[in-house]
């Protein structure tokens, strides 16, 4: 029977590693001793993910996986926009709120919007897209070719279509 490891053996298995290495570590280098900070630090820092349970789990440390395989994917557009950018391929992107509770714009999906407009879409149908922070949860946009997109701060080289999504 296959059982998911729990928190705690997740914690000390980490605690193990780290100790060992501060071992290593404190031996090649006695003027830089290892202390307690380092894993109250990777606690701190991992919460959120340490304390999730089993689907969530899994589908962050498979998302984890990808941005390690690829680690280009991972764009931070914290200072143009307050978000995290996952670029999964060419005019594909999520991007996700570094602070959700301070919006209604949590997940932004952005998509290239060229061949849906060559299949149909009448882009003038649409509404487009406003300034940051002022999208309505589940209302799709759309942005021309060479516009100022507000959650990349620069323009986009092809036409977008986005939706975003408030999780609270």
């Amino acid at each position: 029977m296959k059982t998911e490891p729990s928190n705690i053996t997740i914690v000390l298995t980490i605690t193990s590693i780290l100790l060992l290495a501060g071992c290593s570590r404190a031996r090649a280098s006695e003027d830089n001793p290892v202390t307690g900070d380092e894993l109250t630090t990777l606690k701190r820092e991992y919460a959120d993910v340490l304390s999730l349970q089993g689907t969530s789990k899994v589908e962050i440390l498979a998302i984890a996986r990808i941005v390690r395989a690829n680690p280009e994917m991972a764009i931070d557009r914290t200072a143009a926009s307050g978000e995290y950018c996952f670029k999964s391929g060419p005019g594909t992107m999520v991007h996700f709120a570094a602070q959700p509770e301070r919006t209604s714009e949590d997940i932004v999906y952005e998509l290239d919007a060229s061949a849906l407009i060559a299949a149909g879409l009448d882009p003038a149908r649409m509404k487009q897209l406003p300034d940051l922070g002022r999208m309505t949860p589940g209302v799709w946009y759309f942005l021309p070719k060479g516009q100022l997109d507000p959650h990349h701060a620069h323009a986009m080289p092809a036409p977008t279509i986005a939706i975003a999504v408030n999780v609270k």
